[in-house]
């Protein structure tokens, strides 16, 4: 057979090469010996094959080596390199700590944590060395160790490392998960988009090239080609807006965002937008770049449900996080809230066996069932301390 064909390499199977041997060995030793698999020889080819059929599967690593769609791991990462695309690593999880601290204490980043109840080993400290002036003040915290960390609104509430003078700890919101290791599927998917996003000029590139700041969770780019203001986006002649969405509180600072898209942008166009920082040229020259950060859209839901205890229900905690974790993969910028997109996710967490109502609102007590929407500028966030989860019990048979 041949190695190579018109769809790749080839590599033999245990079953072609223990044909393989045993036609061999009949061919040169002779035509009367037993190769059956119970008898010796059998048995010895066995394990010849085996080994052999290791050598062929690291042959077909080196060989899909320089395949985007087959490399994998370091390979991968080598192929991806060549292009400028790198392997993420994982990032921490933030979130705003609400802690009662007594003037001068010092709470110490990576000394002193604050865990979730009932899980020690969820720990979250200081992202910096924080000094108290006294009473209730919002910190911000990381948790211990870089990945997607959950901690649910009013969860994080046991001191860890005991500090005097350090009273009381709570989050009053979700933490604001971080992210794991970049998969072969997303490294290969990202070098995908940043080969597509050709040239530094096109709102592509410009996307891109922002997006690739581990910092940036998404980006929009607007552009108005005309020589008049565009009466729609209030874009001034011949500019672009960069929206940028960095977490919150924002992880970058307005000159970080400023540099970002200055090194990607055309020159002689207008980067105009609500918030501005300063950019710093190669010779050294500053230069004022406009963009946005997307005007935030608290949601609350109210989601009513029946639920099946025998099929394992893990409880409306859970629920509420899977719901929460639409802020990763739905509500991305302009997109809507789709009130049957929350039905789905509650209609496929365990135990539920039904949802009666979601309703909706840009308030407390949501009463509107229909869909909200959401401006090209604007992004909804969901909180679980802005979730209530309305649970009616089946009856065990």
């Amino acid at each position: 057979m041949p190695f190579v064909d018109a769809t790749g390499l080839q590599i033999k199977t245990i079953e072609e090469i223990l044909d393989e041997l045993s036609t061999q060995e009949k061919a040169e030793i002779d035509a009367t010996l037993n190769t059956a698999p119970d008898e010796p020889l059998g048995q010895l080819n066995g394990i010849f094959a085996a080994q052999l059929r290791e050598v062929w599967e690291v042959a077909q690593v080196a060989y899909n080596g320089f395949n985007p769609d087959a490399a994998e791991g370091f390979l991968l990462e080598k192929l991806s390199a060549l292009t400028g695309t790198l392997r993420e690593g994982a990032t921490k999880s933030r979130v705003s700590l609400d802690v009662d601290v007594d003037a001068a204490a010092v709470l110490t980043a990576g000394t002193h944590f604050a865990n979730v109840v009932g899980d020690p080993d969820n720990r979250w400290s200081p992202v910096v060395d924080f000094t108290s002036i006294g009473g209730v003040q919002s910190v911000e915290f990381e948790a211990e160790f870089a990945g997607a960390t959950i901690a649910n609104a009013g969860t994080i509430t046991v001191i860890s490392t005991p500090v005097v003078g350090w009273n009381t700890v709570t989050n009053p919101l979700d933490a604001v998960p971080g992210k794991e290791i970049d998969t072969d599927a997303e490294l290969r998917q990202r070098r995908e988009e940043e080969l597509r996003a050709t040239g530094s000029a096109t709102l592509d590139a410009i996307r891109a090239d922002v997006l690739a700041d581990e910092g940036v969770q998404q980006v929009s780019v607007f552009e108005n080609t005309t020589d008049i203001t565009d009466p729609i986006t209030g874009l001034p002649p011949h500019s672009i807006e960069v929206v940028v969405f960095d977490g919150t509180p924002p992880v970058l600072t307005n000159a970080e965002i400023a540099q970002l898209i200055w090194d990607t942008k055309p020159a002689g166009v207008l980067a105009f937008g609500l918030e501005s920082g300063i950019a710093t040229d190669t010779i050294g020259a500053f230069h004022p770049i406009g963009f946005s950060r997307p005007t935030e859209r608290e949601v609350w839901i109210e989601i009513f449900v029946s639920v099946n205890i025998a099929t394992g229900y893990a409880g409306s905690a859970a629920l509420e996080a899977a719901i929460v974790a639409l802020n990763n993969t739905d509500l991305l910028l302009g997109r809507d809230v789709i009130a049957n997109k929350i039905t789905e996710t509650a209609m496929a967490f365990p135990g539920i066996f039904d949802v009666t109502s979601t309703q909706l609102g840009f308030a407390a007590f949501p009463v509107t069932i229909v869909n909200l929407p959401i401006a090209a500028r604007e992004i909804a966030r969901f909180d679980t301390s802005r979730i209530l989860v309305t649970e009616s019990i089946l009856p065990v048979p």
